[in-house]
């Protein structure tokens, strides 16, 4: 009986009947939607956070190239590929050469790549020996 002394009358017929809960639950449920919405425009601004724009590309120091292989052309030779070009940089960077790595693709004769059509070339093969003389590029495959 001392429990309930000072109290209203409707809040101890409350409690009695284990009315004192609805209110807590009445006040979550109020809430809990602003809390969902909070928590959801917090996950989307993380996801969303970076910018999304990478660097330009670049070759490390180490691997710097001085020279490039122009007029590349290729001709069957008995059953192999020959490629040659010329080749153009200066001389202390072309005595270093000692093979070149070549990448390819195969597609059907009849369903080229259309024009500007970017080609995934995943296959290559590395050629090791001597592939450069007097400034002309010469690989076999």
């Amino acid at each position: 009986m001392t429990e309930d002394r000072g109290q209203r009358t409707e809040d101890r017929g409350r409690r009695a009947e284990g009315g004192g809960q609805p209110q807590l639950t009445a006040g979550l449920s109020r809430c809990l939607p602003s809390v969902v919405c909070s928590l959801s425009v917090a996950v989307i601004l993380m996801l969303f956070s970076g910018c999304g724009v990478k660097g330009d590309p670049f070759l490390t120091e180490q691997k710097v190239l001085t020279f490039k292989v122009d007029q590349l052309e290729g001709a069957w030779e008995d059953k192999s590929l020959v490629l040659k070009g010329l080749v153009q940089g200066d001389n202390d960077s072309l005595s270093f050469i000692t093979g070149c790595r070549v990448y390819y693709v195969w597609y059907s004769l009849d369903r080229p790549p259309c024009e500007g059509c970017p080609i995934e070339m995943k296959k290559f093969r590395d050629i090791s020996g001597q592939i450069i003389s007097d400034h002309q590029f010469s690989c076999e495959l």
